[in-house]
């Protein structure tokens, strides 16, 4: 979002909502926020609105549960 536009989107089908939940799809929008990132450059800053308690409890905690993989790649793309 620039001057309130919406500039670029990324999108992944993850599969039906018998395969993942909801944590999985809010930990993807955030590894596809810093995609898009990198992909301008990596400067500035950037605000990631999430609303999902364990997408956010997961960013603090390095402990292995299903789906942490994901949590996983975050940390890493953010490097």
């Amino acid at each position: 979002l620039r001057n309130g536009e919406v500039e670029r989107t990324k999108r992944v089908y993850l599969g039906s909502d018998q395969e993942h939940m909801v944590y999985e799809g809010e930990m993807v929008g955030m590894i596809l926020a810093i995609e898009l990132l990198k992909e301008e450059g990596g400067t500035g800053s950037m605000a990631l609105g999430v609303d999902n308690q364990a997408a956010i409890w997961a960013t603090k905690a390095f402990v292995l549960k299903p789906g942490h993989y994901l949590m996983d790649k975050f940390h890493n793309d953010l490097r």
